[in-house]
């Protein structure tokens, strides 16, 4: 480890089940049909910027295919994102492959530190269709994403 710290100076540590946590809850939501609640969980800046947007997107998958059926995680990793302070901030990118009743997607979950006193906040969010490859919306809003 000491080896890292001397050649990788800036390399830190992020646990990222809790990350893996918080994508499972929010897909869960979304499987018991609780779309507002679900919503709850991006952070003031996603919101601000695309919540009512996404929120018809969401309702529309679920109306077009059935809600989602299954869920399961292909994996994380980690993403550094640079505040225009030029703060860096630990992100984790979230991979899960969703089954609604007519349609699989691959969704990435962008989870930040949030400011709203939670542990994470879903800072972006991208869709992309496994039967086409049509793809929807990647916004990471990461400007709202810190604790204050």
């Amino acid at each position: 480890m000491v080896l890292a710290a001397i050649f990788f100076p800036r390399l830190h540590y992020v646990d990222q089940r809790p990350a893996l946590a918080y994508g499972d809850e929010y897909f869960s939501k979304l499987k018991q049909k609780q779309v507002d609640d679900a919503l709850k969980m991006y952070t003031d800046g996603f919101l601000q910027k695309k919540g009512e947007e996404w929120h018809r997107l969401l309702t529309q998958l679920d109306t077009q295919n059935g809600g989602v059926t299954d869920f399961k995680t292909l994996g994380s990793k980690i993403a550094p994102e640079q505040l225009r302070d030029s703060t860096e901030i630990r992100c984790v990118i979230v991979q899960g492959q969703i089954t609604r009743n007519t349609l699989i997607s691959e969704e990435k979950l962008t989870l930040c530190p949030h400011q709203r006193g939670a542990e994470w906040g879903i800072a972006g969010h991208e869709i992309t269709r496994s039967d086409t490859g049509q793809h929807r919306l990647r916004l990471v809003d990461t400007e709202q994403s810190l604790s204050p």
